[in-house]
C-alpha cells in the first residue's frame, strides 16, 4: 500500500498546485521514463524554466518533494511515476492533475491474455486516469496493454505513438547511422536525425513529441530543438567518443529488457567499426530462477554479431556460459569479477575503431573504463 497524506498536508499541497498555472506533465511506464522526460525537458527548457526530479526515481517520496517545490518561478513541471514498487499514487495524482499524462509502455503484449492483466495495466497507468479537465493521454500504440487503457479512461483527448502508421505520431524509414545516431521520417514526411541508437529511444522521441504538441508547441519548434545539442542522459545510451573509440553508456541498470535493447543498439554499430565489445553485469529483475534466466540471455546474445563479451559478476557468468555453448570461433567470452580484470580484457581486445557497450556495472566502473580509454 502507498503512503497517505494527512488532511493538513493535503490542503497545503492542493494550495501549492492551484497556485501553479503552467502545464504539468506526468510520465509513467515500464521503461523509457527518464529518457522521455529528458527529451521533453530539452525542448521545454528552451521555452522557459522547467521543474523536474533530478534523481530519476519516480517513487512516492520524490514526487511529494517535487510537489513542494512547485511554484510560479517555473513555467513547466514534469513528474515521474514509478508504479512498479507496490505503491499507489492515486492520492497525489488527484492533487497534481497533469495536463498531459504519458504511458511509455506497460508490459509484454501477450500478458493481455492472462486474466486480470488489464486491471494491473490500469493500476500502472493511473497517470492518465487523473488528468486535469480536458487533459491529454499519450499512449503507446504498439504496446497492447498500454493501448487498451484508452478504452477505460475519461478523457477523449488521446494521442498514440509507435511504429504503426495508425498512430498519430509514428516513425518510418528508420536507418541506424552508428556514431551519428538514427535517421527516420516522422509521420512519413518530417526528416529527423537524432543521437539515439535504439528503437526504444525512437519510441521515447515519439512520446515526447506527442506530449509537446499537446502543450501546443509547433512541430517545427520541437524538431528544431531536438537538432540542437540533444544527448541521451548518462547511463541510458549516451555515447562517449574517446581517443577514436566509441563507448555506449548503459551503466544505469542491467535487466532482461534493457539488455535486449542495449545489445541491439550495439549491433547497429557493426558497419562502422571492426570490433564490438560488450561489458555487462548481473541482471536484476530476472525472476526466481536467476541462473537459468542469465543462461537464456546468453543463448540470445550468442546469435548477435558481437565479437567480445565481458560478463562481470556471479550471475553474469551464466550469460557467458550460454554464449559459450553455441558460440562461433569468432566470438570471445572473458568472465571478470573486478574492474582491473575488465581493463586487462579490454587491452587484449581493443582495436582502433572498437565500439564498447558498458551495462549494469555502475558509475564507478564506468568512470574507470573511461579514464583508461582517455590514457590510451
Amino acid at each position: 500500500m502507498g503512503r497517505r497524506l494527512n488532511l493538513e498536508t493535503k490542503k497545503k499541497y492542493i494550495a501549492i498546485r492551484r497556485s501553479f498555472s503552467g502545464p504539468v506533465i506526468g510520465v509513467a511506464g515500464n521503461v523509457g521514463k527518464t529518457t522521455t522526460i529528458s527529451m521533453i525537458y530539452h525542448v521545454l527548457s528552451q521555452q522557459g524554466k522547467v521543474l523536474r526530479n533530478q534523481r530519476s526515481h519516480g517513487n512516492w517520496e520524490n514526487n511529494v518533494n517535487l510537489l513542494e517545490k512547485l511554484s510560479p518561478d517555473y513555467q513547466y513541471a514534469i513528474f515521474e511515476f514509478d508504479f512498479f514498487r507496490s505503491e499507489s499514487f492515486a492520492e497525489i495524482l488527484r492533487i497534481i492533475k497533469p495536463q498531459v499524462g504519458i504511458v511509455t509502455n506497460i508490459g509484454d503484449a501477450h500478458l493481455c491474455y492472462i486474466g486480470g492483466m488489464l486491471d494491473v495495466a490500469l493500476k500502472r497507468s493511473e497517470v492518465v486516469k487523473y488528468l486535469a479537465r480536458n487533459g491529454t493521454a499519450v499512449l503507446n500504440k504498439d504496446d497492447e496493454l498500454s493501448s487498451a487503457v484508452a478504452e477505460h479512461i475519461n478523457t477523449s483527448n488521446i494521442l498514440k505513438f509507435g511504429l504503426s502508421q495508425a498512430a498519430e505520431y509514428y516513425a518510418v524509414d528508420i536507418e541506424h547511422l552508428g556514431p551519428r545516431g538514427t535517421r527516420f521520417q516522422l509521420n512519413g514526411k518530417y526528416p529527423i536525425t537524432i543521437p539515439v541508437h535504439s528503437i526504444g529511444d525512437i519510441y521515447n522521441f515519439l512520446a515526447a513529441t506527442a506530449a509537446l504538441v499537446a502543450l501546443e508547441l509547433p512541430l517545427d519548434t520541437i524538431i528544431s530543438a531536438f537538432q540542437q545539442d540533444f544527448e541521451l542522459p548518462p547511463g541510458r545510451g549516451k555515447l562517449y567518443r574517446i581517443n577514436g573509440y566509441n563507448l555506449i553508456d548503459e551503466s544505469y541498470e542491467s535487466t532482461p529488457r534493457s539488455v535486449a535493447k542495449a545489445s541491439r543498439s550495439l549491433v547497429g554499430f557493426k558497419p562502422y567499426c571492426d570490433r564490438l565489445i560488450y561489458i555487462l553485469g548481473d541482471m536484476m529483475e530476472s525472476g526466481p530462477n536467476v541462473e537459468q534466466q542469465h543462461l537464456n540471455m546468453g543463448y540470445f546474445l550468442s546469435a548477435l554479431p558481437i565479437d567480445c563479451f565481458i560478463p562481470v559478476g556471479y550471475y553474469a557468468q551464466y550469460i557467458g556460459k550460454g554464449i559459450s555453448l553455441i558460440q562461433s570461433k569468432e566470438k570471445e567470452v572473458i568472465p571478470c569479477n573486478t574492474i582491473d580484470q575488465i581493463l586487462t580484457a579490454l587491452n587484449k581486445n581493443l582495436t582502433k575503431t572498437s565500439v564498447i557497450m558498458v551495462q549494469g556495472i555502475g558509475q564507478t566502473g564506468l568512470r574507470r573504463i573511461i579514464s583508461h580509454l582517455e590514457k590510451k
